[in-house]
């Protein structure tokens, strides 16, 4: 394998720091590679005057990324998992990787107040059409402000609009090393997080993943694997995208030894917000998607 792997990421300050974390990891174990940190502009990093969800959804974040790796300019590309479409481009590889961090949303306040002790009216900001579904369900009394931007773009807004707090991922501040700044998490039954959320993932060609197979089992977590693959292919049998309010969580366990995943969901259809589980085998996700799909709503 070479020994100089060039590795494409969006330039926000979250990207760049998981970039490094994932070189540094490859590290411990080939300390003898040399690594070249190529930013790359995307369109989701460009649009910041509307949702994403009038924009183009997910792939917004990633096409410009994929297009470099096509072209032969990268040879890996490092992303968040949860902004990845389903289908992958032709020639392409998608893998999870490293140990999932914290998939909660953390609540930062403006005012040191946890969320529960809000008061009436408050105003918070998100742009996810997940976290504002299940929010008005658990306090309807609270205003929902539209609100775009990197970590720190944001804790700006929240100043600066005058907001009483921001719903972020803990992954990404965790990661930015800012869970100094989290008020309060809420746990995966009371908000479900997007899908894959916490998770990294590496993206390469066909022709490289030959050569990048012999660094994948470094990377390699079970747990997260697994849990990326049920709520991958839950997300796709709901349609899922920026524009579907939807929760997925997922939680592997072994039992008797027997691969278990369980699964929560978080689905606006309508008016109505659906929230269901169910349990199974690694091998029986797909029927357990259309349960679950079914009993949110679905036809």
């Amino acid at each position: 394998m070479k020994k100089k792997i060039s590795v494409g990421t969006r330039g926000s300050e979250l990207a760049l720091t998981q970039t490094i974390i994932l070189i540094n990891e490859i590290k411990k174990f080939k300390p003898d590679f040399d690594f070249e940190i190529v930013k790359i502009k995307t369109q989701g990093d460009k649009i910041l005057d509307k949702p994403l969800n009038n924009a183009g959804g997910k792939g917004l974040f990633v096409k410009e990324i994929e297009d470099k790796l096509i072209e032969g300019k990268i040879d890996i590309a490092v992303h968040s998992m949860k902004d990845m479409p389903f289908d992958v481009p032709e020639g392409l590889s998608l893998k999870a990787v490293l140990k999932r961090e914290d998939p909660r949303d953390a609540f930062i306040s403006s005012k040191g107040v946890r969320f529960e002790e809000l008061r009436k009216g408050a105003k918070i900001g998100t742009s996810s059409l997940r976290r504002k579904a299940q929010l008005i369900d658990l306090r309807p009394d609270i205003e929902i402000v539209e609100i775009r931007g990197n970590v720190g773009t944001r804790l700006k807004k929240m100043k600066n609009e005058n907001l009483d707090g921001i719903i972020l991922a803990a992954a990404g501040l965790k990661r930015l090393g800012m869970e100094n700044l989290i008020t309060d998490y809420f746990d995966v039954d009371t908000m479900v997080p997007a899908a894959c959320q916490g998770i990294l993932a590496v993206e390469t060609t066909k022709v490289f993943e030959e050569e990048f197979k012999e660094i994948y089992p470094i990377l390699l977590d079970i747990n997260t694997l697994f849990e990326a693959s049920a709520e991958r292919k839950v997300m796709k049998r709901f349609g899922g995208n920026c524009k579907i309010p939807i929760g997925v969580h997922a939680q592997y366990t072994k039992d008797a030894k027997k691969d278990i995943v369980n699964i929560r969901i978080a689905y606006k259809y309508g008016d109505k917000l659906f929230k269901c589980k169910g349990i199974g085998t690694i091998d029986d996700i797909d029927k357990i998607a259309e349960k679950l799909y079914k009993s949110c709503g679905g036809k």
